[in-house]
């Protein structure tokens, strides 16, 4: 994904993080009071958009499957459930190996009830061919769309770097730099490498280049 200016999202996230840790090094104590109270703003703005995103996204996009959205969501599982538990497994190998020790929480669990209503919403408006239902939701999902691209992504490398200036000024980062240097080259390489793997399964499946 790329801003209008052409830079891309990982690219300014990777500024907001250097960023806040070069101006966590220097910044006094009164001004880390106003950088936690906006970080404290955005994150609680950015989870408030969470379940916006989980329902806009997901229910309407299965209604878009017409009535061969119980079949199709089907393989959309078992293929989503396959590759959450390779990518998984490589993951945790890459930790083992490269950063022992890495102690790495879930914070999804929240959301799992939200996940489980948004596909039962989005396939029984499917079964009972409910037409404003979908036409609601196929509008509610262009309205979360709109608030993703003005004011999630735009606040994204903001909070990033906030986040980030926080840690460097109480010294987590400097303290374990060369760890959390690591962790996100092999965030980045993973990530990479995982999309190359799936956009490649997914082009010999539909015949199509994979790059395109």
């Amino acid at each position: 994904m790329t801003t209008q200016k052409g830079m891309s999202l990982p690219v300014k996230l990777l500024i907001g993080i250097a960023v806040g840790i070069l101006f966590g090094l220097f910044l006094p104590e009164k001004v880390m009071v106003i950088v936690v109270t906006l970080k404290y703003v955005m994150n609680q703005l950015i989870m408030f958009c969470v379940p916006l995103i989980v329902i806009g996204f997901i229910a309407p996009s299965i209604t878009k499957m017409g009535s061969n959205a119980t079949r199709m969501l089907l393989v959309a599982i078992m293929a989503a459930y396959v590759s959450t538990v390779l990518a998984t497994a490589m993951s945790m190998a890459a930790g083992y190996i490269l950063v022992p020790h890495l102690p790495i929480a879930s914070t999804m669990e929240g959301l799992k009830d939200l996940l489980v209503f948004s596909v039962l919403m989005g396939l029984a408006a499917v079964w009972t061919k409910a037409k404003t239902i979908t036409v609601v939701l196929q509008e509610f999902q262009n309205i979360v769309l709109s608030v993703v691209q003005k004011i999630v992504i735009p606040i994204l490398p903001l909070f990033i770097a906030l986040t980030f200036c926080g840690l460097s000024y109480d010294g987590t980062i400097t303290k374990q730099f060369p760890a959390f240097l690591l962790a996100i080259v092999i965030v980045m390489i993973g990530h990479y490498i995982w999309m190359a793997v799936l956009y490649g399964f997914a082009g010999a499946y539909s015949g199509r280049s994979a790059i395109e």
